[in-house]
Protein backbone atom coordinates (compact mmCIF):
# COMPACT_ATOMS: atom_id res chain seq x y z
CA UNK A 1 0.00 0.00 0.00
CA UNK A 2 1.48 3.47 -1.08
CA UNK A 3 1.37 5.56 1.71
CA UNK A 4 -0.33 9.13 2.24
CA UNK A 5 2.81 10.63 1.78
CA UNK A 6 5.02 9.57 -1.24
CA UNK A 7 1.41 8.91 -2.75
CA UNK A 8 0.37 12.91 -2.36
CA UNK A 9 3.57 14.14 -3.65
CA UNK A 10 4.16 11.59 -6.27
CA UNK A 11 7.74 10.40 -5.67
CA UNK A 12 9.40 7.22 -5.93
CA UNK A 13 9.10 4.98 -3.18
CA UNK A 14 12.55 4.34 -1.56
CA UNK A 15 13.98 1.45 -2.60
CA UNK A 16 16.44 -1.21 -0.10
CA UNK A 17 19.45 -2.65 -1.85
CA UNK A 18 20.50 -5.35 0.13
CA UNK A 19 23.68 -6.51 -0.48
CA UNK A 20 27.68 -6.36 0.22
CA UNK A 21 29.78 -2.72 0.21
CA UNK A 22 31.80 -3.72 -2.51
CA UNK A 23 29.59 -5.10 -4.96
CA UNK A 24 30.45 -3.71 -8.47
CA UNK A 25 26.83 -5.04 -10.00
CA UNK A 26 24.94 -3.44 -6.80
CA UNK A 27 26.74 0.10 -7.30
CA UNK A 28 25.23 0.59 -10.94
CA UNK A 29 22.00 -0.94 -9.78
CA UNK A 30 22.24 2.31 -7.71
CA UNK A 31 23.76 4.89 -10.23
CA UNK A 32 20.71 3.97 -12.25
CA UNK A 33 18.11 4.27 -9.37
CA UNK A 34 19.77 7.64 -8.69
CA UNK A 35 19.07 8.66 -12.56
CA UNK A 36 15.61 7.93 -11.92
CA UNK A 37 14.95 10.13 -8.84
CA UNK A 38 14.79 6.98 -6.53
CA UNK A 39 15.53 7.31 -2.74
CA UNK A 40 17.35 4.56 -1.72
CA UNK A 41 19.08 2.80 1.39
CA UNK A 42 22.07 0.67 1.14
CA UNK A 43 23.13 -1.62 3.24
CA UNK A 44 24.32 -5.45 4.32
CA UNK A 45 23.35 -7.52 6.54
CA UNK A 46 26.63 -7.77 8.09
CA UNK A 47 25.99 -4.51 8.88
CA UNK A 48 23.73 -5.34 10.78
CA UNK A 49 23.31 -4.50 14.23
CA UNK A 50 26.64 -2.27 14.24
CA UNK A 51 25.80 0.07 11.84
CA UNK A 52 22.10 -0.58 10.72
CA UNK A 53 19.09 -0.73 13.16
CA UNK A 54 15.58 -1.79 13.04
CA UNK A 55 12.45 -0.92 15.17
CA UNK A 56 9.78 -2.98 13.82
CA UNK A 57 5.74 -3.47 15.32
CA UNK A 58 3.85 -5.95 14.02
CA UNK A 59 -0.21 -4.46 13.16
CA UNK A 60 -3.06 -5.97 10.98
CA UNK A 61 -1.90 -4.84 8.30
CA UNK A 62 1.65 -5.86 8.43
CA UNK A 63 4.55 -4.10 10.16
CA UNK A 64 5.05 -0.93 11.16
CA UNK A 65 8.61 1.28 11.94
CA UNK A 66 11.82 2.34 10.95
CA UNK A 67 15.09 1.25 9.36
CA UNK A 68 18.04 3.15 9.80
CA UNK A 69 21.06 2.10 7.61
CA UNK A 70 24.48 4.53 7.10
CA UNK A 71 22.93 7.39 8.81
CA UNK A 72 19.50 7.03 6.09
CA UNK A 73 16.30 6.56 7.73
CA UNK A 74 13.10 4.85 6.07
CA UNK A 75 9.72 4.09 7.11
CA UNK A 76 8.98 0.44 6.68
CA UNK A 77 5.35 1.23 5.65
CA UNK A 78 7.23 3.17 2.68
CA UNK A 79 9.66 0.88 0.82
CA UNK A 80 8.66 0.40 -2.48
CA UNK A 81 11.14 -2.25 -3.12
CA UNK A 82 13.56 -4.19 -1.99
CA UNK A 83 16.82 -5.70 -3.92
CA UNK A 84 18.39 -8.97 -2.04
CA UNK A 85 21.41 -9.17 -4.08
CA UNK A 86 24.20 -11.34 -2.77
CA UNK A 87 24.02 -10.60 0.93
CA UNK A 88 26.48 -10.97 3.53
CA UNK A 89 25.32 -12.83 6.99
CA UNK A 90 25.26 -10.41 10.51
CA UNK A 91 28.02 -10.16 11.51
CA UNK A 92 28.35 -10.63 15.85
CA UNK A 93 30.47 -8.91 17.85
CA UNK A 94 31.25 -11.46 20.46
CA UNK A 95 32.69 -9.79 23.38
CA UNK A 96 31.26 -11.87 26.61
CA UNK A 97 29.60 -14.58 24.11
CA UNK A 98 30.95 -18.35 23.72
CA UNK A 99 31.09 -19.68 20.00
CA UNK A 100 27.69 -21.56 20.74
CA UNK A 101 26.45 -18.26 21.51
CA UNK A 102 27.49 -16.06 18.76
CA UNK A 103 26.35 -18.55 16.61
CA UNK A 104 22.65 -18.94 18.16
CA UNK A 105 22.90 -14.70 18.38
CA UNK A 106 23.84 -14.79 14.64
CA UNK A 107 20.61 -17.38 13.64
CA UNK A 108 18.36 -15.14 15.55
CA UNK A 109 19.40 -12.23 14.06
CA UNK A 110 19.28 -13.16 10.77
CA UNK A 111 15.49 -14.55 11.43
CA UNK A 112 14.49 -11.51 12.82
CA UNK A 113 16.36 -8.58 10.30
CA UNK A 114 15.34 -11.35 6.54
CA UNK A 115 12.06 -11.80 8.41
CA UNK A 116 11.00 -8.75 8.97
CA UNK A 117 12.41 -6.93 5.35
CA UNK A 118 10.83 -10.30 3.65
CA UNK A 119 7.22 -9.90 4.77
CA UNK A 120 7.12 -5.54 3.92
CA UNK A 121 4.21 -5.67 1.10
CA UNK A 122 6.50 -4.49 -1.61
CA UNK A 123 8.20 -5.76 -4.59
CA UNK A 124 11.40 -8.58 -3.90
CA UNK A 125 13.69 -8.93 -6.54
CA UNK A 126 13.55 -11.34 -5.65
CA UNK A 127 11.83 -12.88 -2.52
CA UNK A 128 14.31 -14.55 -0.42
CA UNK A 129 11.86 -17.96 -0.05
CA UNK A 130 11.42 -17.49 -3.80
CA UNK A 131 15.33 -17.55 -4.26
CA UNK A 132 16.04 -20.62 -2.20
CA UNK A 133 13.55 -22.66 -4.02
CA UNK A 134 14.85 -21.84 -7.43
CA UNK A 135 18.68 -22.70 -6.32
CA UNK A 136 17.41 -26.28 -6.07
CA UNK A 137 18.32 -27.15 -9.61
CA UNK A 138 15.95 -30.34 -9.00
CA UNK A 139 13.25 -28.19 -8.66
CA UNK A 140 14.21 -25.95 -11.49
CA UNK A 141 14.55 -28.37 -13.79
CA UNK A 142 11.57 -30.05 -13.38
CA UNK A 143 9.38 -26.63 -13.63
CA UNK A 144 11.08 -25.64 -16.95
CA UNK A 145 9.90 -28.96 -18.58
CA UNK A 146 6.86 -28.26 -17.31
CA UNK A 147 6.62 -24.75 -19.05
CA UNK A 148 7.67 -26.00 -22.20
CA UNK A 149 11.41 -25.63 -22.07
CA UNK A 150 13.52 -28.15 -23.94
CA UNK A 151 15.72 -29.73 -20.38
CA UNK A 152 18.61 -32.45 -20.87
CA UNK A 153 17.78 -35.90 -19.49
CA UNK A 154 19.09 -35.62 -16.01
CA UNK A 155 20.08 -37.59 -13.23
CA UNK A 156 20.69 -37.17 -9.75
CA UNK A 157 21.46 -39.49 -7.41
CA UNK A 158 24.28 -41.80 -5.45
CA UNK A 159 23.75 -45.10 -6.77
CA UNK A 160 26.66 -46.29 -9.20
CA UNK A 161 25.17 -48.74 -11.58
CA UNK A 162 21.94 -46.59 -12.05
CA UNK A 163 24.50 -43.63 -12.64
CA UNK A 164 26.70 -45.85 -15.21
CA UNK A 165 23.40 -47.09 -17.08
CA UNK A 166 22.52 -43.35 -17.62
CA UNK A 167 25.56 -42.61 -19.13
CA UNK A 168 25.55 -45.71 -21.30
CA UNK A 169 22.20 -44.61 -22.32
CA UNK A 170 23.17 -41.30 -23.75
CA UNK A 171 24.30 -41.43 -27.73
CA UNK A 172 26.00 -38.05 -27.20
CA UNK A 173 27.78 -38.91 -23.80
CA UNK A 174 27.13 -37.02 -20.73
CA UNK A 175 28.12 -34.49 -18.33
CA UNK A 176 28.58 -34.32 -14.69
CA UNK A 177 27.50 -30.73 -13.08
CA UNK A 178 27.21 -29.37 -9.40
CA UNK A 179 24.37 -28.88 -7.78
CA UNK A 180 25.27 -25.68 -6.06
CA UNK A 181 28.40 -23.77 -6.82
CA UNK A 182 31.30 -25.07 -8.66
CA UNK A 183 33.55 -23.48 -6.17
CA UNK A 184 35.12 -25.31 -3.46
CA UNK A 185 36.91 -23.80 -0.70
CA UNK A 186 40.14 -24.64 0.69
CA UNK A 187 41.08 -22.38 3.68
CA UNK A 188 42.55 -19.21 2.08
CA UNK A 189 42.22 -20.57 -1.63
CA UNK A 190 39.22 -22.19 -3.91
CA UNK A 191 38.90 -24.87 -6.64
CA UNK A 192 36.60 -24.67 -8.94
CA UNK A 193 34.61 -28.08 -9.93
CA UNK A 194 33.10 -27.15 -13.87
CA UNK A 195 30.70 -28.74 -16.00
CA UNK A 196 33.00 -32.31 -17.16
CA UNK A 197 32.70 -34.80 -19.37
CA UNK A 198 32.16 -38.27 -17.52
CA UNK A 199 32.04 -42.14 -19.27
CA UNK A 200 30.70 -44.78 -17.76
CA UNK A 201 33.64 -46.77 -17.27
CA UNK A 202 34.48 -43.80 -15.15
CA UNK A 203 32.15 -44.45 -12.71
CA UNK A 204 32.48 -46.05 -9.27
CA UNK A 205 32.14 -46.86 -5.83
CA UNK A 206 32.97 -43.43 -4.80
CA UNK A 207 29.69 -41.97 -6.10
CA UNK A 208 27.68 -43.79 -3.07
CA UNK A 209 29.30 -41.05 -1.21
CA UNK A 210 26.93 -38.10 -2.25
CA UNK A 211 24.46 -37.03 -4.14
CA UNK A 212 25.50 -36.08 -8.19
CA UNK A 213 24.19 -35.05 -11.52
CA UNK A 214 24.37 -36.00 -14.63
CA UNK A 215 23.25 -34.85 -17.94
CA UNK A 216 22.72 -36.08 -21.34
CA UNK A 217 25.58 -34.09 -23.49
CA UNK A 218 23.10 -31.55 -25.90
CA UNK A 219 25.62 -30.66 -28.89
CA UNK A 220 26.22 -27.36 -29.00
CA UNK A 221 26.61 -24.93 -31.66
CA UNK A 222 26.61 -21.74 -29.13
CA UNK A 223 25.22 -20.69 -25.67
CA UNK A 224 22.51 -17.80 -24.90
CA UNK A 225 22.99 -16.75 -21.16
CA UNK A 226 19.09 -15.17 -21.42
CA UNK A 227 18.51 -12.00 -18.45
CA UNK A 228 14.98 -12.04 -17.83
CA UNK A 229 13.89 -8.65 -15.67
CA UNK A 230 10.53 -8.37 -14.79
CA UNK A 231 8.76 -9.07 -18.75
CA UNK A 232 11.67 -7.95 -20.33
CA UNK A 233 13.93 -10.31 -21.41
CA UNK A 234 17.84 -10.05 -22.79
CA UNK A 235 19.78 -13.02 -24.66
CA UNK A 236 23.61 -12.78 -25.12
CA UNK A 237 25.16 -15.37 -27.27
CA UNK A 238 28.27 -17.14 -26.40
CA UNK A 239 30.58 -18.37 -28.80
CA UNK A 240 33.34 -20.51 -27.23
CA UNK A 241 36.82 -20.56 -28.60
CA UNK A 242 38.50 -23.36 -26.34
CA UNK A 243 38.49 -26.65 -25.67
CA UNK A 244 37.71 -25.73 -21.41
CA UNK A 245 35.26 -22.81 -22.33
CA UNK A 246 33.28 -25.21 -24.80
CA UNK A 247 32.78 -27.72 -22.25
CA UNK A 248 32.24 -24.96 -19.93
CA UNK A 249 32.41 -21.04 -20.59
CA UNK A 250 33.22 -20.06 -16.82
CA UNK A 251 36.38 -21.88 -17.20
CA UNK A 252 38.23 -19.82 -19.92
CA UNK A 253 35.85 -16.38 -20.38
CA UNK A 254 38.92 -15.26 -22.11
CA UNK A 255 37.93 -17.62 -25.46
CA UNK A 256 34.21 -16.22 -25.52
CA UNK A 257 32.96 -13.86 -27.57
CA UNK A 258 29.45 -12.15 -27.48
CA UNK A 259 26.82 -10.94 -29.81
CA UNK A 260 23.10 -10.39 -29.23
CA UNK A 261 20.20 -12.50 -30.02
CA UNK A 262 16.82 -12.99 -30.99
CA UNK A 263 15.02 -14.63 -28.54
CA UNK A 264 12.58 -17.65 -29.98
CA UNK A 265 8.90 -16.77 -28.93
CA UNK A 266 8.14 -20.16 -27.51
CA UNK A 267 11.13 -19.60 -25.63
CA UNK A 268 10.16 -16.52 -24.42
CA UNK A 269 6.63 -17.93 -23.81
CA UNK A 270 8.05 -20.74 -21.87
CA UNK A 271 10.49 -18.24 -20.14
CA UNK A 272 7.55 -16.04 -18.72
CA UNK A 273 5.29 -19.08 -17.37
CA UNK A 274 8.57 -20.56 -15.45
CA UNK A 275 9.18 -17.04 -14.49
CA UNK A 276 6.08 -17.39 -12.63
CA UNK A 277 5.74 -20.33 -11.57
CA UNK A 278 9.12 -20.06 -9.55
CA UNK A 279 7.45 -16.88 -8.49
CA UNK A 280 10.89 -15.07 -9.70
CA UNK A 281 10.85 -11.50 -11.40
CA UNK A 282 14.51 -11.67 -12.54
CA UNK A 283 17.07 -14.64 -13.38
CA UNK A 284 20.13 -14.93 -15.24
CA UNK A 285 19.37 -18.34 -17.53
CA UNK A 286 22.14 -20.70 -18.82
CA UNK A 287 21.08 -22.25 -22.37
CA UNK A 288 22.53 -24.48 -25.17
CA UNK A 289 21.84 -23.44 -28.49
CA UNK A 290 21.98 -27.18 -30.98
CA UNK A 291 22.23 -27.26 -34.77
CA UNK A 292 19.19 -27.19 -35.21
CA UNK A 293 17.87 -24.18 -32.91
CA UNK A 294 16.43 -25.78 -30.24
CA UNK A 295 17.34 -23.93 -27.03
CA UNK A 296 18.04 -26.33 -24.25
CA UNK A 297 17.61 -24.54 -20.71
CA UNK A 298 20.75 -26.11 -18.52
CA UNK A 299 20.38 -24.02 -15.77
CA UNK A 300 18.38 -21.16 -13.76
CA UNK A 301 19.88 -18.78 -11.45
CA UNK A 302 17.91 -16.40 -9.35
CA UNK A 303 20.76 -14.45 -8.31
CA UNK A 304 23.13 -14.56 -11.34
CA UNK A 305 25.40 -11.96 -12.26
CA UNK A 306 25.03 -9.97 -15.73
CA UNK A 307 27.58 -7.12 -15.22
CA UNK A 308 30.44 -8.80 -17.81
CA UNK A 309 27.52 -8.95 -20.57
CA UNK A 310 26.80 -5.43 -20.09
CA UNK A 311 30.76 -4.68 -20.80
CA UNK A 312 30.80 -6.69 -23.99
CA UNK A 313 27.39 -5.51 -25.43
CA UNK A 314 27.16 -2.09 -24.19
CA UNK A 315 23.28 -2.47 -25.47
CA UNK A 316 22.32 -4.73 -23.21
CA UNK A 317 20.70 -1.88 -20.36
CA UNK A 318 20.47 -4.40 -17.95
CA UNK A 319 21.02 -2.12 -14.82
CA UNK A 320 18.61 0.03 -16.24
CA UNK A 321 16.22 -2.12 -16.52
CA UNK A 322 16.24 -3.43 -12.88
CA UNK A 323 16.25 0.37 -11.57
CA UNK A 324 12.61 0.91 -13.15
CA UNK A 325 11.01 -2.33 -12.35
CA UNK A 326 12.30 -1.68 -8.46
CA UNK A 327 11.00 2.01 -9.18
CA UNK A 328 7.90 1.11 -10.90
CA UNK A 329 6.94 -3.01 -9.29
CA UNK A 330 3.64 -2.63 -10.58
CA UNK A 331 5.02 -3.28 -14.08
CA UNK A 332 5.84 -6.28 -12.54
CA UNK A 333 3.84 -9.46 -13.13
CA UNK A 334 4.81 -10.65 -9.69
CA UNK A 335 3.68 -13.56 -7.97
CA UNK A 336 3.46 -13.71 -3.86
CA UNK A 337 5.80 -15.97 -2.38
CA UNK A 338 3.79 -17.00 0.48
Amino acid sequence: MVTAAFAQTGCARPVCVVTEPTNVTADRIVLALAELDTPVVRFDLADFPERVDLDAVLHERGWSGTLRAHGRTVALEDIGAVLWWHPGKPRIVADGLSDAQAQWVQKETTAGMVGVLASLDCLHVNHPAATLAAQLKAHALVQAARCGLHVPATWIGNTPRQAAGFVSDSPSGAVCKSLVTPEILHGSHHSSFYTSPVQATQIDSSIAAGAHQLQHTVEKAHEIRLIVVGTEMYAARIDAHSDAARRDFRADYGALAYSHAEIPDPVRTGMGELMNACRLVYAAVDLIVDPDGRWWLVDLNPAGNYDWLQKELPGLPISAAIARLLTHPHTAAQVSAT
